[in-house]
């Protein structure tokens, strides 16, 4: 019997060992996802969170700094209705990987902070979003979490460090 257990064992341990992984992202995929983080800017800078929360899967999760997570559409537009009305933002993506309907996005952000009229303060930090390519073709934010690099309390910058012209 236990030969027979062992047998079952190195055959399974075989067949998961010949399984092939789904392919890694291509060169166009990597164009449509830089393409719908900037429809996502694009939605963020003009406050529409409608129109951003569109953008994200329907059970997305949002994991803004000292908050709690915010899951789904309508309370991501919810929040960010509530936090971050007037704001505008850029961002710099250093890193995208990944495979088969999962691609995972890295890079830097710079958040506008209304400090006046027609004024703005700098927070500059980091961002780390997964996407799940859609059944259409888009490729929507599934989990994105962001914070910022300065410590708790810290003054505004005066202009963003990797977008000229912004501030």
């Amino acid at each position: 019997m236990k030969s027979v257990f062992v047998s079952a064992a190195l055959a399974t341990v075989f067949l998961a060992g010949c399984q092939t992984l789904p392919p890694e992202l291509e060169t166009d995929q990597h164009a449509m996802i830089e393409a719908a983080s900037a429809d996502w800017v694009e939605a963020y800078n003009a406050n529409d969170w409608t129109a951003l929360s569109q953008l994200f899967t329907v059970d997305a999760i949002l994991m803004p700094p000292n908050d709690p997570a915010v899951i789904g559409r309508e309370a991501i537009a919810a929040w960010e209705a509530e936090n971050e009305d007037g704001f505008r933002i850029a961002l710099d993506i250093e890193n995208i990987s990944g495979s088969g309907d999962t691609a995972y996005v890295r890079g830097r952000s710079c958040v506008f902070v209304p400090t006046g009229e027609q004024s703005y303060g700098v927070d500059a930090g980091k961002f780390l979003e997964v996407r799940k390519l859609q059944e259409n073709g888009d490729w929507l934010v599934d989990v994105d979490i962001f914070n910022s690099n300065a410590p708790a309390a810290a003054e505004l910058l005066d202009a963003c460090p990797f977008a000229d012209g912004w501030n």
